[in-house]
């Protein structure tokens, strides 16, 4: 399978999670806003706090909680994670084409792998309920390796366990962050504007491909 536009046949491709493959946001505000009413501030709206989500848990909970106090951030930060672990997928959901297209990939022998910021815990959990763990060959949420995106580290790792080169590979993301980790690692990246990130910051990233639809990615990568 050769991916249009590429000199070597496509091998692999990677994916992040939150904002690409699933919608997140909700139970992702919730989790934030439990760690804010526990300090008895109100619940920040929704487009708030979905402009904190794909840099980690730290930085969600750092922008929610609007402190720097160590012991804050932590007390905060074992709150905002009891919280999600158990109410993870209450109001998430798959975007529309995601499963069309991983049935796709895998149809074709292609290794998929799954790069998130979300902790790798949490990833691991939300993958298994949604049912989309079967597709990957690799799963890496933020702590799995010592640096997460836009660090090109976990791409670089996961393509090792799947057997790719960068050539060889796309990733598929929501945000800058993702781009800036493919280009770190010299793979080609598509973005899909769905997510969290507004389109004219997704454009302004300068991916080589920007899509409304993830289904759109299999006349791309076919």
């Amino acid at each position: 399978m050769r991916c249009k536009g590429a000199d070597v046949p496509l091998k692999a491709v990677l994916f992040d999670l939150d904002g690409t493959l699933i919608d997140s946001k909700k139970d992702i505000a919730a989790a934030a806003n439990a760690a804010r009413v526990h300090f008895g501030m109100p619940a920040l709206p929704l487009e708030v706090v979905t402009g904190y989500i794909g840099w980690g848990i730290e930085h969600l909970n750092r922008k929610a909680l609007e402190t720097e106090d160590p012991a804050r951030l932590a007390e905060g930060l074992e709150v905002l994670k009891t919280y999600y672990r158990e109410h993870c997928v209450d109001q998430t959901l798959v975007f529309p084409g995601a499963v069309e297209l991983l049935d796709f990939l895998k149809g074709r022998g292609i290794g998929m792998g799954l790069v998130s910021n979300k902790p790798h815990e949490f990833t691991l959990i939300t993958l298994e309920k949604l049912g989309l763990s079967r597709y990957f060959k690799v799963i890496l949420g933020a702590d799995a390796v010592p640096n997460k995106k836009p660090h090109p580290e976990p791409l670089w790792t996961a393509l090792s366990k799947i057997g790719a080169k960068p050539s060889e590979a796309v990733m598929i993301g929501d945000s800058p962050v993702d781009v800036q980790a493919a280009r770190a690692s010299g793979m080609r990246v598509g973005l899909v504007s769905h997510g969290f990130v507004p389109k004219e910051y997704l454009n302004a990233a300068d991916p080589d491909w920007l899509v409304d639809s993830l289904l759109e990615f299999r006349d791309i990568l076919g």
